[in-house]
């Protein structure tokens, strides 16, 4: 069977680019609409081998003429992300020898390179971890016996995790965790259990990437709402829309550090349950909390009859090479989601779950390093910012990987292409949200060492200069590319 053609229509294409004429104040009309196409590619929004919309169909849907579009796709032809076959139409490629500089979850670059990379929010791993396998090899001939397949996940693992929830104030049993591949997985999960497509589904603005990747695979119906301190947007929407699922995080969010606080927390519950709709919380972040954070108890900690579905992860607080991440809610939406994983894997690693359950268990002097090296990180980054980019703004956040940079004009994509010219991987504010907005925004993670936290943020400072003098968006890409 011959798979169809993937193609993307014009309606689709206009509002993945969003309010595509601001991203710069300079340059002619075809070569911002170019760069928003290019950025869309090059971040992965739009994947490569698909057909785009036709030139007269394009402009008519962005009220625009033809030439404009068809100077943009001759741009693109240029620089080598889209091809055009004679009589079948343009399909979006990457350019030979390069990977996605703006995909937060591309190829990482390699130390000594030369590159500093900022798309990617997380840290590197510690020889702690490599210690811990010692045990992980002592128990492994025990788990020989066995066939390895554990859908529900290793009963250690399972219990290390369901111990940690209890500690934090959440009473919670070995039969209301499932073991994932990642958080990434459990959403998915989730979604795929809980939802059907066309379902609306409820997040803050910005949020995670992967999260509304994984709902716009599926389909959903994403109502997006704009973050604030305390969700009250959230709630309204929900009581208007009467979301099948909400997608939050409560702990340290991605990208902007907030922590929600246990009142606003209750209210949440209370509204989950009055709509009638599921809280999906992403708690990857929750242990990065530092010294000055106020300790707050899980969401779920708060009520809601088994509303609250947990999603936790090694990636953010230990390494993000150690795949592993689980689900904690109630037995029978963990029936569900054990279910649903048979159409993703059959099982998680045996040796990971094992380091894993080592590391709850026995971590804690690793976290506690972990936490205190973000703290000196995101103050270096905090200075830096200040003493290089003065009119940038952000609230510093008490826990996190990330600052989420308010840039005073709507120049995120624009320093993103620009500033591969000065070996520099950025993932442009548009890229946390669904409409092509945030522009006015960039993520910056703390995962550097201080040193080379400091170089990006000289780096960037040219990028800006460059952009304010007038840099033209038809520029090539430099050469060195990863």
């Amino acid at each position: 069977m011959v798979s169809k053609p993937r193609s993307l229509r014009s309606h689709q294409l206009a509002q993945l680019l969003g309010d595509w004429p601001s991203v710069s104040r300079k340059g002619p009309l075809y070569a911002r609409l170019g760069l928003g196409i290019r950025s869309l590619i090059l971040d992965a929004r739009i994947p490569y081998g698909v057909r785009l919309p036709g030139e007269r169909s394009l402009a008519a849907e962005l009220h625009v003429s033809r030439r404009t579009v068809s100077s943009a796709y001759a741009m693109l032809r240029e620089e080598g992300v889209l091809v055009s076959r004679h009589g079948g139409g343009s399909w979006t490629q990457l350019p030979q020898g390069r990977s996605r500089q703006g995909a937060a979850w591309g190829p990482a670059v390699w130390q000594g390179s030369g590159w500093l990379d900022l798309a990617v929010a997380a840290i590197a791993g510690d020889p702690r971890i490599a210690m811990a396998l010692v045990k992980v090899h002592e128990a492994l001939p025990h788990y020989l016996t066995h066939h390895g397949y554990t859908p529900h996940g290793l009963l250690a693992l399972r219990e290390a995790v369901a111990e940690h929830y209890t500690s934090r104030g959440l009473t919670t049993s070995v039969e209301q965790i499932a073991i994932t591949s990642g958080a990434q997985q459990a959403i998915s999960l989730v979604v795929e259990a809980l939802s059907d497509p066309l379902d609306p589904v409820a997040i803050e603005t910005p949020t995670y990437p992967g999260a509304l990747d994984v709902l716009r695979r599926h389909r959903s119906r994403v109502i997006d709402v704009g973050l604030d301190d305390d969700s009250a947007s959230l709630r309204i929407a929900m009581r208007q829309v009467l979301p099948r699922l909400v997608y939050l995080i409560a702990d340290y969010h991605n990208p902007t550090g907030r922590l929600l606080g246990a009142t606003q927390r209750e209210e949440l519950v209370r509204t989950a349950a009055d709509c009638g709709s599921q809280l999906l919380v992403d708690e990857s972040f929750a242990e990065l909390g530092f010294d000055d954070s106020p300790v707050v108890a899980p969401l779920a900690s708060f009520g809601g009859e088994g509303r609250v579905i947990s999603v936790g992860s090694m990636s953010k607080s230990y390494w993000a090479g150690l795949r592993v991440g689980w689900v904690r809610a109630d037995r029978t939406v963990i029936s569900h989601l054990v279910e649903a994983r048979a159409t993703f894997d059959m099982a998680s690693p045996v040796v990971d779950q094992l380091l894993a359950a080592e590391l709850i268990r026995g971590g804690s002097d690793l976290l506690d390093s972990r936490r205190q090296m973000l703290r000196i990180q995101r103050d270096a980054l905090v200075e830096a910012i200040h003493s290089h980019l003065p009119n940038w703004q952000f609230e510093v956040p008490c826990g996190g990987i990330s600052l989420w940079v308010n840039l005073g004009e709507p120049i995120s994509t624009l320093l993103t292409a620009r500033a591969e010219s000065y070996q520099i991987r950025l993932a442009s504010g548009p890229r946390f949200g669904l409409s092509g907005t945030l522009e006015n925004f960039l993520r910056i993670p703390f995962t550097l060492a201080p040193h080379d936290i400091v170089a990006a943020i000289e780096r960037l400072s040219a990028v800006v200069t460059d952009v304010n003098r007038g840099w033209s968006i038809t520029a090539p890409v430099g050469d060195t590319l990863v």
